[in-house]
């Protein structure tokens, strides 16, 4: 790799794995990760899978699966993210793969961000089809007596070797890797305890809630949603029968209720940073302060409202998997929407110039909304003044060149055009500056 995020195709690597894909496997790889990781991503997990552990060169992953050294670098970090490799650079710059094996569908379906990924990429109705069709099924024995005899009753054991267990059964255990692969938050914003606290009166199950700790906070980290909505929703989610808190339930509800009514949704908490030498007016402080105080996708929907529009899925799937990727914090990801929306009024945000800023700002250290907005200001800067530089050699040589009279049609048409376009973009700033201010005087 090098500093353009590229693997050289001259670069050798080698894999390593634990055991072999089976069918099922691949199903799970097929349904539950591809529609998350993409085709690139599933073609090289794929490919890997089939490796030896010979060194190879990076050339015959390209080659074989049609891709540069930026896409595979693409492809490569998305398997990452998704807990399916782990990589790992000795210092002849040979790249190691580590392959682990794909969740199953119970352990899929209960990660909180991996499920939510999902959800926001399939959508409800697949969603509800996948987990119908993958998870284990619940059959009725109630009308049933188990007659079923349990290990002792069977194998003859000596009682004192459960508990003396010899050294060599002892040593394996020790080397069994744990076969969870956790996807946790960097950035937990989330009061757990409050949480609990406000459900220790009702009629919730406290445990469940407990092992659901990473969904809640993977819900509070896309949506910005508070304890106190998050414990009305888990209410909503459990089962007055028997008590038990339904997770699939839950997200469900999550997405219905950010879908239809995004101002409705409290805000996450905002932290204290550490004194700046940064010089912001009033409506740039503000701008910071919205950023901290709303979750990405809250903060997308709030820009597009604004401006006459509307999130579209494919925009509402990139900012999750910013969010997912866990390389900038959720103001700096505010701060990345403002800038294309607003800065630069594009119309929607597309993924490959998202990915290519987020990059860029994960290389420059970009931790704050403060740092965004200093980034963009200088960046705004060097633009206007290789602007004027250029204005300024098209204006010598204009000069040294002889006019031609333009008809009064064409002058006129000029002049119309470049005021309507000032126009709107004066009119589409004023109208965001208006809805950062509503923003904090609801807060």
């Amino acid at each position: 790799m090098n500093n353009n995020q590229i693997i050289e195709p001259k670069t050798e690597y080698r894999v390593y794995r634990n055991g072999d894909l089976d069918l099922t496997d691949l199903q799970i790889l097929t349904k539950l990760y591809l529609p998350m990781i993409g085709a690139n991503a599933f073609a090289l997990i794929t490919s890997l899978w089939e490796n030896d552990a010979e060194k190879h060169e990076h050339f015959t992953l390209m080659n074989g699966i049609g891709i540069d050294g930026g896409e595979l670098y693409q492809a490569r970090l998305k398997l990452e993210g998704a807990g399916l490799v782990q990589t790992f650079k000795s210092e002849t710059e040979l790249v190691t793969y580590l392959l682990a094996k794909p969740l199953n569908a119970s352990a899929f379906f209960n990660n909180g961000l991996l499920s939510e990924i999902l959800l926001e990429m399939v959508g409800e109705s697949k969603y509800l089809d996948l987990a119908k069709e993958l998870l284990p099924r619940n059959y009725d024995f109630s009308l049933t007596t188990e007659t079923t005899h349990d290990f002792l009753e069977v194998y003859s054991v000596n009682q004192t070797n459960l508990t003396n267990l010899p050294d060599t059964i002892k040593q394996v255990q020790k080397i069994i890797p744990d076969e969870s692969q956790p996807v946790t938050s960097q950035h937990d914003n989330l009061d757990f305890k409050l949480m609990l606290n406000i459900l220790n009166n009702s009629f919730v199950n406290l445990d469940d809630i407990k092992k659901n700790h990473e969904l809640f906070v993977s819900t509070n980290l896309l949506y910005g949603i508070s304890e106190v909505s998050m414990a009305k929703l888990v209410e909503q989610a459990t089962n007055l029968t028997n008590n038990h808190f339904d997770a699939q339930k839950f997200k469900l509800l999550v997405s219905r209720n950010n879908q239809i009514n995004f101002k409705q949704t409290k805000t996450e908490k905002v932290q204290s940073n550490p004194k700046n030498n940064y010089h912001f007016d009033n409506e740039e402080q503000q701008l910071i302060q919205t950023a901290k105080n709303y979750a990405p996708l809250i903060f997308l929907s709030a820009l597009k409202k604004e401006k006459n529009g509307f999130p579209t899925s494919s925009e509402e799937r990139v900012v999750s998997q910013l969010v997912e990727k866990m390389v900038l914090k959720t103001d700096v990801i505010n701060m990345l929407i403002y800038l294309l929306l607003v800065d630069r009024n594009n119309p929607t945000l597309n993924k490959n110039l998202v990915e290519t800023i987020a990059n860029d700002w994960a290389q420059n250290q970009i931790q704050s909304a403060e740092q965004a907005l200093e980034q963009i200001k200088t960046r705004d800067s060097k633009i206007s003044a290789e602007k004027n530089k250029r204005r300024q050699k098209a204006k010598q040589r204009t000069n040294l060149n002889v006019r031609e009279t333009l008809p009064d049609w064409a002058k006129d048409t000029s002049t119309s055009n470049q005021t309507s376009k000032t126009s709107e973009t004066k009119h589409s700033k004023e109208s965001v500056e208006e809805m950062l201010k509503k923003f904090n005087e609801k807060k």
